[in-house]
């Protein structure tokens, strides 16, 4: 009799509920697995979990399998790793999908190393293969200018990790079929502690959560430097606005690297997306996928004003300082 098919999600839980992603690769893993005839698993680990579970139970799943242990905190990265290893050998699934969080991306690899095959990382998008059934994923190559698609023909388990914000998240369901299954967790206690975070320290002592964010403004090289983003920086405050930039802004050391919007950067949803002295170059604006876009350029060619609702010709630092003045 042939095994059924299985795509398995990699939930994560923080603070007390599941990070978007999670929503978002449950709504795009039952995409796929409508193409495949599969059946659609997500996996979660956490410290008192159980009542999040049952809340996951409203999202088209087929099973829940987890797992509830004190050990289990999110900063006990490795002994969710081992948890995670455990799983997928029970379960044998044939694709497995996780975030591209911080932690989604540690945790993913060293589960891959763990079962000894690959990995594609930071996909854009997902497909199957309508010949082979084998997972497709888009990412960025090329330093970012352009897309491939990659496949792992040879491996037993395909693993790929998503950059968040890409797809939509799942919506809830008012038919409930899925069941929950808890996994045994006493043998965590035997798991001698190797390394474990201590804490997570952002600059500022502010998070910076652009794929959350609905309000970014946004910089480009037409800020023209430090001075041109610490004008940003304020009025972004200013309006509650998380503060966002291009890539070579990011490359010249104006900006850190976590407020990089695009194909290598993040992929943003906001209500409201301010653009200053952005080009709008495809690899930037693939990452802007925003309700409201107002872009500011003293290039009245420049392509952004082909992705804006509304558009303002002149320099951005000087309209910048306007905004402040006021």
């Amino acid at each position: 009799m042939e095994r059924s098919r299985k795509i398995l999600i990699i939930g994560e839980i923080q603070n007390g509920k599941p990070v978007p992603v999670t929503l978002e690769l449950i709504g795009e893993g039952k995409r796929l697995a409508s193409f495949t005839g599969a059946r659609l698993f997500l996996a979660v680990a956490g410290s008192g979990i159980r009542g999040i579970c049952r809340d996951l139970l409203r999202y088209p799943v087929d099973r829940i399998i987890a797992m509830d242990h004190p050990r289990l905190e999110p900063a006990q990265l490795e002994v969710h790793g081992k948890v995670m290893e455990v799983m997928i050998r029970e379960q044998k699934p044939d694709i497995v999908l996780g975030g591209g969080t911080l932690f989604g991306k540690t945790l993913i690899l060293s589960v891959a190393a763990a079962l000894g095959t690959e990995v594609m990382t930071d996909a854009v998008g997902l497909d199957i293969d309508r010949e082979t059934g084998r997972l497709l994923a888009i990412k960025p190559a090329f330093d970012g200018k352009q897309m491939s698609v990659v496949s792992m023909p040879e491996a037993e388990v395909q693993i790929a990790s998503v950059k968040p914000g890409v797809f939509q998240k799942s919506d809830e369901t008012d038919n409930k079929k899925g069941n929950i299954t808890m996994i045994p967790a006493d043998w965590l206690e035997d798991i001698k502690e190797q390394k474990k975070t201590l804490d997570f320290i952002f600059e500022g002592d502010q998070k910076i959560c652009l794929e959350d964010a609905k309000i970014i403004a946004a910089g480009g090289r037409g800020l023209k430097g430090p001075e041109g983003f610490e004008l940003l920086k304020r009025f972004a405050d200013r309006i509650g606005a998380q503060m966002g930039s291009t890539r070579p802004c990011v490359d010249a050391g104006w900006t850190l690297p976590e407020q990089q919007i695009g194909q290598t950067g993040s992929i943003t949803k906001p209500d409201l997306y301010l653009a200053f002295g952005i080009s709008g170059a495809i690899q930037h604006m693939t990452g802007v996928r925003a309700k409201t876009v107002i872009a500011v350029n003293n290039n009245p060619n420049a392509a952004i004003f082909q992705y804006c609702d509304y558009g303002i010709v002149g320099d951005a630092q000087k309209i910048l300082k306007e905004f402040l003045e006021n």
